[in-house]
C-alpha cells in the first residue's frame, strides 16, 4: 500500500495538535519525543506491543507515565482511521490474530514514511 506522505504528514500534525490539548505542559516535549521514536519502536515491538504498553500506561497511577498510553492510544486512533485497518485500538488481540498481510500492511505505513 503506497500512501501519499503528504496526507500522512496532515494526519500526524492534526494527531499532534488534539494531544497537545489532552497532555500537561509539561508532557509536550516528551510527548513530542515519544512520537518521534515511534516507527523504531514499532519496527522493533509491533504494534501489538504498542497497544499493550498503551493499556498499562493508561492503567498506571504515574502521571509521568499515563501521558504515554495517551499518545500511544492517538496513533493507533490515527492509524486505524488513516490505514482502514480493522482492529481494535484497546484490544491488542485483534492485532495479534489480525492476518499476516493485513498486519504488515499496517507497519508497512510507517516504514515507508520514515525519512
Amino acid at each position: 500500500m503506497k500512501l501519499d506522505s503528504r496526507q500522512f504528514s496532515k494526519e500526524a500534525h492534526t494527531a499532534l495538535v488534539e494531544i497537545k490539548s489532552e497532555l500537561a505542559v509539561t508532557y509536550h516535549k516528551k510527548a513530542s519525543g515519544l512520537v518521534q521514536g515511534l516507527s523504531t519502536y514499532i519496527s522493533t515491538w509491533g504494534l501489538h506491543r504498542l497497544s499493550g504498553d498503551m493499556q498499562k500506561f493508561l492503567g498506571g497511577t504515574a502521571e509521568d507515565t499515563r501521558y504515554k498510553g495517551k499518545v500511544y492510544q492517538k496513533f493507533l486512533t490515527k492509524l486505524k482511521e488513516f490505514s482502514c485497518a480493522d482492529f481494535d485500538v484497546n484490544d491488542q488481540g485483534t492485532l495479534i490474530h489480525m492476518p499476516l498481510r493485513k498486519y504488515t500492511g499496517s507497519k508497512s505505513i510507517l516504514s515507508e514514511q520514515t525519512y
